[in-house]
């Protein structure tokens, strides 16, 4: 046997057992999101509630004084472990950073930045125990996702404002137009028309 097949072979080995360890990782990461009921995960609903409206005030105050400021989603994703003290969960919020517009009540331009909040809880006795205090994680996407998330933003704002105005006024919402490669619709039937039968 070669060198180089011996180093095959090794590298197939180690990699086998890395897929392996994965695998273990993943099954237990996805037992212990299974063990969550849905009254625990409502109480766990509620407590986030709870604490996450302190966080989404402050960061919309930061916006009405022109500061920047995250605009933070209110929908959490969930990420349940089993530990020494039982189950375990991050729950993560994710929102763009924008810098507000001075005088304006719109979002702003965006900085490129996606800031995520973590909370982290334990599962004891029933009841649902901050573990950690929480902490933010910042990833930055740069200059060409900047303009591309402004850009979003104010689509979004321009859309959010004509369906305002044709509340107003009573106007039904636009319909999207059929594209010229969709079904036709079905001929409707003629009454006078002769039966086949």
């Amino acid at each position: 046997m070669t060198d180089a097949s011996r180093r095959g072979r090794r590298l197939r080995a180690a990699g086998c057992l890395v897929g392996a360890m994965a695998l273990g990782l993943a099954l237990a990461h996805r037992a212990a999101a299974q063990a969550l009921n849905h009254s625990q995960l409502q109480s766990l609903n509620d407590k986030l509630s709870t604490e996450f409206g302190y966080y989404l005030g402050a960061e919309e105050e930061k916006h009405a004084d022109g500061k920047p400021y995250i605009d933070l989603s209110q929908r959490f994703e969930y990420m349940p472990s089993s530990g020494r003290d039982g189950i375990i969960v991050h729950a993560k919020c994710a929102g763009a950073e924008y810098v507000p517009n001075k005088g304006e009540m719109t979002k702003g331009i965006a900085t490129g930045r996606i800031k995520y909040l973590q909370f982290t809880y334990a599962l004891r006795n029933g009841q649902w125990v901050e573990i950690g205090k929480p902490y933010w994680q910042t990833q930055s996407l740069g200059a060409k996702a900047a303009r591309r998330m402004t850009e979003a933003a104010e689509r979004d704002e321009a859309a959010e404002e004509a369906a305002r105005e044709r509340a107003i006024r009573g106007t039904p919402q636009p319909t999207a137009r059929p594209s010229a490669s969709a079904a036709p619709a079905p001929a409707p039937l003629n009454p006078a028309a002769p039966s086949p039968h």
